[in-house]
């Protein structure tokens, strides 16, 4: 399944990505609502990027009480990176009510409630265009990349 992975020794901690990802969602430059969040240790400078592991991880989808995370197969397209098809987990706001049971079990934090409406907000890879890969002022080192979950990657077997 694909999801977006940010290389934290290749980080520079630019925040290029969160600014990327809301303007495409919210149509203005409010990192505050980004998908995906950069964590900068000012004293020791390390470097953390969290992002949605979509159904690599699924624990969200797994304890939403009325099935508002839903599962929608994908293609992701970025510039420089091969294709990639798989399944995004994306919130149907029409079913969610706000409950809160995805947030406390994120393991990456990356799903909140939207501070505009009451309904919980998560990476839905940009329904194919990742724009944090995009605007990646790194792209040599690829800091920010779409990767496939290890299950993926294993063949399956008869």
């Amino acid at each position: 399944m694909p999801y977006v992975m940010i290389a934290n020794k290749k980080c520079t901690g630019c925040h290029m990505c969160e600014l990327a990802c809301s303007a495409w969602h919210e149509g203005a430059y409010r990192p505050s609502v980004a998908r995906l969040h950069i964590e900068v240790n000012p004293t020791t400078t390390v470097i953390r990027g969290h992002t949605c592991l979509q159904t690599a991880c699924a624990k969200c989808e797994e304890v939403c009480p009325t099935g508002a995370i839903e599962r929608h197969s994908i293609v992701v397209r970025a510039v420089g990176l091969d294709e990639v098809e798989g399944w995004v987990l994306r919130v149907n706001e029409d079913l969610c009510t706000n409950c809160g049971s995805c947030y406390e079990v994120c393991p990456q934090e990356v799903i909140h409630e939207h501070p505009d409406r009451p309904v919980a907000y998560k990476c839905d890879l940009c329904d194919g265009t990742p724009q944090c890969v995009a605007f990646c002022q790194n792209p040599h080192v690829l800091a920010v990349d779409v990767r496939q979950s290890k299950t993926e990657k294993v063949p399956a077997t008869v």
